[in-house]
């Protein structure tokens, strides 16, 4: 005998569906006024700003009433101040002190760095010049070198400076002569102020003329006896000071052998170390 089919009935509610409509479609009106609200507000908030920023910069008050220069040595504050590209009554908030910066350092190669800073009513400019650690020659001009291995004129008191003359043939020899003295100036104390010239010989060796004429075959430049091998030549050339009137060379390029050469004008002495 077959089985009568069963039959589920379920009641479906008109009313249901019209009201998750109704609520989906309030959402959406929310949602909307929300990001309508957001966005007047975005508006009155930059506005605000336009007009607050236009009323700074057209205030009397927010002005460059003064300009201070400190740290010159060499530099004057004048020449610094005419390269400025704004000046007293500028407005202190339009001013580009990066770009400032950088175009200064650019045409004062003897500036190794400069700050410039506002603050109320006043630009502070803070030099910081380079020093010579050596001299060279570009033509028939002399020229400072510090140890960035930049170039710059001297001025003002640069030109006294006790600092040894560079004589290179290249850039790399140039390079290699300024890292010798970076190593050998801690080492040699108040000398280096006696050397004139510091420069290659033929076979690569490094050479010192002293104000006094005096040659000095210096040999390698090996870091790791810079210090010992300074303070036995300066025994060796004190010594020879005190013996002869006046000496031709001190050859120290047989220094690692034991041996160091003096030779004076008028003859040949050797000595061991």
């Amino acid at each position: 005998m077959a089985k009568k089919k069963r039959y589920i009935y379920r009641r479906v509610s008109g009313a249901s569906n019209h009201s998750n409509s109704r609520n989906k479609g309030r959402k959406s009106v929310k949602l909307f006024f929300y990001v309508a609200l957001f966005v007047f507000f975005a508006f009155l908030v930059y506005s605000g700003s336009k007009k607050l920023m236009n009323l700074v910069y057209e205030s009397d008050k927010i002005i460059v009433k003064d300009i201070e220069v400190v740290g010159t040595k060499n530099v004057t504050k004048t020449e610094i101040k005419e390269l400025l590209p704004f000046k007293t009554g500028d407005n202190l908030l339009k001013i580009n002190l990066s770009k400032t910066e950088d175009e200064i350092k650019r045409l004062k190669p003897e500036l190794k760095n400069i700050i410039i800073n506002r603050s109320w009513q006043k630009v502070k400019i803070k030099l910081y010049e380079r020093t010579p650690e050596a001299l060279v020659m570009r033509g028939d001009a002399v020229f400072g070198i510090d140890f960035d291995d930049s170039l710059f004129p001297l001025r003002g008191f640069m030109g006294a400076a006790k600092v040894p003359k560079l004589f290179y043939r290249s850039d790399v020899e140039r390079k290699k002569l300024l890292s010798f003295v970076k190593s050998f100036k801690p080492v040699c104390g108040d000398f280096l102020s006696d050397v004139s010239e510091i420069k290659f010989s033929g076979t690569g060796d490094i050479i010192f003329v002293t104000h006094g004429n005096i040659v000095i075959f210096w040999g390698d430049g090996r870091r790791d006896v810079l210090s010992h091998k300074f303070s036995r030549f300066q025994k060796i050339y004190a010594d020879a000071m005190s013996k002869y009137k006046q000496i031709e060379y001190i050859d120290m390029t047989l220094y690692s052998f034991g041996r160091a050469t003096v030779k004076p004008v008028t003859e040949r002495m050797s000595c061991s170390l």
